[in-house]
């Protein structure tokens, strides 16, 4: 009944599988990245919570788990199987939106022994050109260390240390073998996107994980081939890098092919993270009075803008940008940037003071007011 009522067309419900539940089929790595992440934070500030021990919580991992260990393999049509994989598509090799992706929706060729794991779509939504998105691939690399954590702490469970342990060495083997380019100006940069079979992608695109968020996402990186990285992204050299100006202010930024429509667009997402992986205080409150311009007075950040008219913008509220500016914000301490902790860190702003009102780990509380 809910599914009758919702407004889809019929190839949005059966080509992209669009109905009350979710939003589409679309395969993104990050995505279970976010979740990841989202749940390891939840333990550092609440170490003892019941839901952690939650059997639902261990499977949904372990899931993420064999499904990347599947899309290593991606081209062999290898799919996770064992009793956890029930749902409808499951048991067999998954194909995507032929309109979207190549050879029926499989995407282009990869190689299976490059270590990586495949993902059809960026953070974006857009299709991927190859197979490998690199950032994304890094912060599996970031998750993963968390999840040999969990599985330590939390769970107990060696063999799934020893298992989280191998894929993430496994992709980051694949990241240092196949990431890596060498530009003809900028020198060794990371790749956006690559086959494992020598084409790659040179671009950026503002959505996270992104090339420009790698240290935003904590995964230990080069700090030479990301000076190099950087200068490319900040350059002509990266097809998605605009400018413009408009009442004064000079606009620099990257943008997406996902808002085309818009001409030479800039994404806030991208000058908010530019602010994030800045050590640099005086840089980022520069980024925040540009950031406040473009919104075009609307007090919200937008999805992307033109830079010679702000007011041309694609959603007039975005609540992902409106998360971040609220951290780059977060960001501007007189504890952060820290030359000695090496500028922002996410980690560093896990609410210890709302972790106090809970009893053993498990019992939210109103904390009182103090009068005043």
């Amino acid at each position: 009944l809910e599914e009758r009522k919702t407004p889809v067309t019929k190839f949005e419900r059966e080509a992209l599988g669009r109905h009350g539940y979710i939003a589409t089929w679309n395969y993104e790595l990050d995505s279970a990245c976010y979740f990841l992440r989202m749940l390891f934070f939840f333990h550092e500030s609440f170490p003892n919570h019941p839901v952690l021990k939650e059997r639902e919580v261990k499977e949904a991992v372990s899931i993420i788990m064999d499904v990347w260990i599947a899309e290593q393999r991606h081209e062999e049509d290898a799919y996770p199987r064992g009793e956890l994989f029930d749902c409808v598509h499951c048991g067999k090799p998954y194909r995507y939106n032929p309109a979207e992706l190549k050879r029926k929706g499989k995407g282009t060729m990869t190689n299976s022994s490059a270590g990586l794991t495949w993902a059809g779509f960026r953070p974006s939504d857009d299709p991927c050109v190859y197979g490998y998105l690199i950032p994304a691939n890094m912060f599996a690399v970031v998750t993963l260390g968390y999840v040999v954590k969990l599985a330590a702490v939390v769970w107990d469970d060696e063999s799934m240390v020893k298992k989280a342990r191998k894929l993430r060495q496994e992709i980051d083997d694949g990241i240092q073998q196949y990431g890596i380019v060498e530009h003809t100006t900028h020198g060794r940069i990371y790749a956006y996107e690559v086959d494992g079979l020598g084409n790659y992608l040179l671009m950026d695109d503002a959505n996270v994980p992104s090339l420009l968020s790698i240290p935003y996402l904590g995964y230990d990186y080069d700090p030479t081939i990301f000076v190099n990285t950087k200068r490319f992204l900040f350059s002509k050299d990266n097809p998605m890098f605009h400018e413009g100006k408009h009442d004064g202010v000079a606009y620099a930024g990257i943008g997406s092919p996902h808002t085309k429509f818009i001409a030479s667009s800039i994404w806030p997402m991208a000058m908010i993270m530019e602010g994030l992986v800045s050590n640099n205080a005086t840089h980022k409150v520069v980024l925040v009075e540009k950031l406040l311009a473009s919104s075009a007075g609307t007090g919200w950040m937008h999805e992307s803008f033109n830079p010679n008219n702000p007011a041309k913008f694609s959603r007039p509220w975005f609540c992902w940008p409106d998360s971040l500016f609220a951290e780059l914000v977060m960001s501007l301490t007189e504890a952060c940037p820290r030359p000695e902790g090496g500028g922002y860190s996410i980690k560093e702003w896990t609410d210890r003071d709302n972790a106090a009102h809970v009893v053993q780990g498990s019992v939210f509380m109103k904390p009182t007011l103090s009068p005043t």
